[in-house]
């Protein structure tokens, strides 16, 4: 499950990618002063394997969620999951995306690090689908790329993943 020295890899590896790879959500002119970016330490208490709870109102319904552009992208609702951080229960809905390949699920999400020093409008974080149980692991957490500039659209954290807890792993805000 929770491997700190994977987690420093692919950090590194997004890292060199964002600042030489074409299609980095970066602008020419952002990768040229781009020196890494911002993360919380590795937090290995904020990695669950979690059962994915099917059976509750709307999984496999149409879910709207707004965009950055004011626009709408169709998600459907996979089902619900459920952990504890700092001895909070909590609760969150995890989507699948129609129109792409079905090897993955998305939790979207805002939590009480949100705009102060993670992304106003929320992250996200792919989680692969592999058996019985899901392995998510908030150290992946990323900022949608409208979180680094304006020419893109995405998706806006929905209400009912508005999380009552601070989510301190992952990426925080792009400075």
């Amino acid at each position: 499950m929770y491997d700190e020295n994977k987690l420093l890899q692919f950090r590194k590896q997004k890292n060199y990618a964002w600042k030489n790879d074409k299609q980095s959500p970066l602008t020419d002119k952002q990768k040229n002063n781009f020196k890494g970016l911002n993360y919380y330490p590795p937090n290995p208490g904020l990695s669950f394997e979690l059962e994915l709870n099917k059976n509750i109102p709307g999984v496999g319904e149409k879910a709207i969620i707004r965009t950055t552009g004011d626009d709408k992208q169709i998600y459907l609702k996979a089902g619900e999951v459920k952990f504890s951080v700092g001895g909070k229960k909590v609760e969150a809905i995890v989507f699948e995306d129609p129109e792409q390949e079905q090897f993955q699920y998305y939790l979207l999400f805002r939590d009480q690090t949100t705009g102060k020093e993670t992304y106003e409008n929320g992250r996200m974080l792919q989680i692969p689908k592999k058996g019985d149980k899901l392995i998510i692991d908030f150290n992946y957490a990323y900022n949608p790329y409208s979180s680094y500039n304006d020419n893109w659209d995405c998706p806006i954290t929905p209400g009912e993943n508005i999380l009552p807890v601070a989510i301190a792993a992952g990426e925080k805000k792009y400075k």
